[in-house]
């Protein structure tokens, strides 16, 4: 077995501002939005659980959760140095907003247009999670960055592309926690089989040889 390794980075959390935790949206309808309910809260409930199944393969999992993202990009492309003769992926964990009243929300995928292998791990984590059959997660798309096309999901991986060619970088937003089509994904159990489905993408092209960097 081909055996890789992952840098899952918990972004909008740990900026050295502070405060910001990214979108957030009152999922439970209290009336209050709660720190359980805001992004970078959130996005542990899928990471955890796949570092959990991708670490039973057999496969290296790191977590980043300090600093600028261009400090943790650097560190991705130390980590990378380091372990030069396996594949690396580093993802960007979040979650996305802005589709409340939307009737065909979407799981999304961004990789940097300059990357091959980006698109390559996107498009594994796009079929694993439609694969998966979650309840609202049907339609799961892949996108390229660029500097004038979903530009805000290129600046959360720009950085990983500096490195060596054995890493490549995505962005992951699985849901909209603001649409209710997407309310069990937001869910433990919907985010345990989110994590589940991105972990069975990861391991899927870690061993497809064919698509090998080094």
């Amino acid at each position: 077995m081909s055996t890789g390794v992952v840098i899952f980075d918990r972004q909008h959390y740990g900026k050295p501002t502070g405060g910001d935790l990214g979108a957030a949206y009152d999922l439970d309808h209290d009336g209050t939005v709660e720190d359980h309910e805001r992004e970078a809260n959130l996005t542990p409930r899928y990471y955890l659980p796949a570092k959990k199944l991708l670490e039973e393969q057999g496969h290296t999992v790191y977590v980043l959760d300090q600093g600028w993202y261009s400090a943790r990009h650097r560190e991705a492309r130390r980590l990378a140095i380091l372990h030069a003769y396996q594949r690396c992926v580093y993802v960007a964990c979040h979650v996305n907003a802005g589709a409340s009243g939307s009737n065909r929300p979407y799981s999304l995928v961004i990789s940097d247009e300059r990357s091959r292998y980006g698109r390559h791990i996107a498009a594994e984590v796009s079929s694993a999670i439609r694969d998966a059959e979650i309840p609202g997660l049907d339609r799961c798309i892949t996108r390229e960055g660029t500097p004038t096309e979903w530009t805000n999901g290129l600046n959360t991986i720009k950085g990983i592309y500096e490195g060596p060619n054995n890493i490549a970088g995505i962005c992951f937003e699985p849901y909209f926690l603001d649409n209710h089509r997407h309310h069990y994904a937001s869910t433990e159990e919907g985010s345990e089989r989110i994590g589940a489905a991105m972990a069975a993408g990861l391991h899927g092209y870690f061993q497809n040889r064919r698509r090998r960097v080094y």
